[in-house]
């Protein structure tokens, strides 16, 4: 119904875009705060590349969750290394 409502005032994506990047912040600030927390140097700016290579995902991990992160490899070379990280981490 509201998007029904929202439709004849504005465009539903526009309302689906707005709701996403609230909650890419509601997100980006809670990684933060975690990390803070566990006294990181690092913190997230932009949720979906800062965790793209899976090093400040599993930081994230575990800072939340105090447990860490089997077989990371702290520099990974290629895509295929990022995205073996991510898998892992998840």
């Amino acid at each position: 119904m509201l998007a029904r409502c929202v439709s004849y005032q504005g465009s539903c994506d526009n309302i689906n875009g707005i709701l996403t990047r609230d909650y890419a912040k509601i997100y980006t600030d809670w990684a933060n705060y975690y990390l803070e927390r566990a006294k990181s140097k690092r913190k997230v700016t932009d949720l979906s590349a800062d965790c793209r290579d899976g090093l400040l995902l599993a930081e994230v991990i575990e800072a939340v969750t105090n447990f860490k992160v089997p077989d990371l490899n702290k520099k990974p070379k290629n895509q295929q290394q990022m995205n073996c990280q991510v898998n892992s981490s998840k």
